[in-house]
């Protein structure tokens, strides 16, 4: 019998990284004399669920970290590589996120918008791109702050790769004594173990034909898009990150960020 994923403890990646200082550069942003040309999706149109009721009347993206949307905390890690072209897309208040946001002149780059025409998971809007090249895309999660390098997973991202995923780990351990028998004989048995699993970090870099195997309309989550691509032949890598990285996505990581700001909750 397995045991359910609520009786677990989990070790949440990132529940003890410090990023204060990643929070503070937001202020001060500029985008650097390098440019990228790769566009960079960024899926904000989620319903914020786990953090409810922080979400009810605020898109998760616009809850405040310094005085300053998440969302604004992530767009200026991103520009400081030198990437400016961005995409949103929304659904859930996203008005909420344009109105800040606009066209992205504020920060010296270029923002477009996909207003979901209902609720289509982490990938399903990608079929509403509108390409004008053929780079790839990086498409990211708008709930993760971290320090990790873009830059470096468009060169692990090889031609002949659809998918690079940028994975980590976790940790959980089991609350319970395991036994591993045969038949009736018990061979061991280890106090409450602690195990260790490889996760999706919520970043990837996608060629252009990952986009084919999405149905236009159709909700369909990042995993399940990969799975599909994966059963159909696509080539899709890992690229193990090491960098800070922390989910504010989850009220107790956003609250704990928070703390160590010395601040509450609110929004714009």
């Amino acid at each position: 019998m397995s045991i359910p994923a609520q009786m677990l403890a989990y070790h949440v990646p990132g529940k003890d990284v410090d990023i204060s200082d990643l929070v503070a550069q937001t202020a001060t942003v500029r985008l650097p004399l390098v440019k990228r040309p790769e566009t960079i999706v960024i899926m904000a149109g989620g319903m914020g669920q786990r953090m409810m009721p922080l979400t009810k009347d605020t898109p998760k993206p616009m809850l405040l970290l310094n005085g300053q949307p998440i969302l604004e905390h992530i767009l200026g890690q991103m520009i400081l590589q030198g990437f400016h072209r961005f995409v949103f897309s929304i659904r859930h208040l996203g008005s909420k996120i344009r109105d800040y946001f606009g066209d992205g002149s504020k920060w010296g780059v270029t923002i477009e918008y996909i207003v979901e025409p209902h609720r289509l998971g982490t990938a399903g809007s990608l079929a509403y791109l509108q390409r004008t090249d053929d780079l790839p895309l990086i498409v990211a999660n708008a709930d993760l702050i971290t320090d990790l390098d873009y830059r470096k997973v468009l060169e692990c991202h090889a031609d002949d790769v659809q998918v690079t995923m940028c994975t980590r780990q976790a940790e959980f351990q089991v609350p319970y004594g395991v036994v591993d028998a045969e038949g009736d004989q018990v061979m061991k048995v280890t106090e409450k173990p602690t195990q260790s699993v490889t996760i999706s970090a919520g970043m990837y870099v996608v060629s252009s034909e990952f986009l084919s195997f999405i149905e236009k309309g159709e909700h369909v989550d990042m995993p399940d898009l990969i799975q599909r691509a994966i059963v159909r032949g696509a080539n899709v890598r890992s690229m193990p990150i090491y960098d800070r990285w922390v989910d504010v996505g989850r009220r107790i990581n956003y609250e704990r960020v928070q703390e160590s700001l010395g601040e509450g909750a609110g929004a714009p």
